[in-house]
């Protein structure tokens, strides 16, 4: 960086903290999404930069709307007893199923945005 100047080490230095992965989100999400019925693949993408962010793809077995919503309420569910997700981490935006023609997001269960799990959990009444 010394050779890169008062600007490019700056600069060096932002873009590194563009990349501050949280592999434990990542790990956890899927993780925890993995191990509901229903749920055929999920891919996690978490970052502390910025106060953090976290961005879910998630591919559910379904071959209905309703089905879908089902899937989606259990893994909802399952995400508010998972313990080790921070209750500042937010779910997934949408949940598709595999070949994309069906598209459910929160909402379907009563939510008014894309959840973060502390709201997750207070939804579903878990406290703990």
């Amino acid at each position: 960086m010394s050779q890169a100047g008062p600007v490019g080490g700056v600069l060096a230095v932002l873009l590194s903290l563009g990349r501050a992965r949280n592999s434990d989100c990542e790990d956890v999400f899927a993780e925890t999404a993995l191990a509901v019925d229903g749920v055929v693949s999920a891919e996690f993408d978490c970052s502390d930069m910025f106060g953090g962010w976290q961005r879910g793809k998630v591919v559910l077995r379904a071959s209905s709307c309703d089905e879908a919503i089902r899937i989606m309420d259990a893994l909802l569910r399952a995400f508010a007893a998972e313990p080790r997700l921070e209750p500042r981490w937010a779910t997934p935006q949408e949940y598709r199923n595999e070949d994309g023609s069906i598209v459910v997001g929160a909402g379907a269960v009563g939510f008014s945005a894309v959840p973060t799990i502390r709201e997750v959990r207070g939804h579903y009444g878990r406290t703990d």
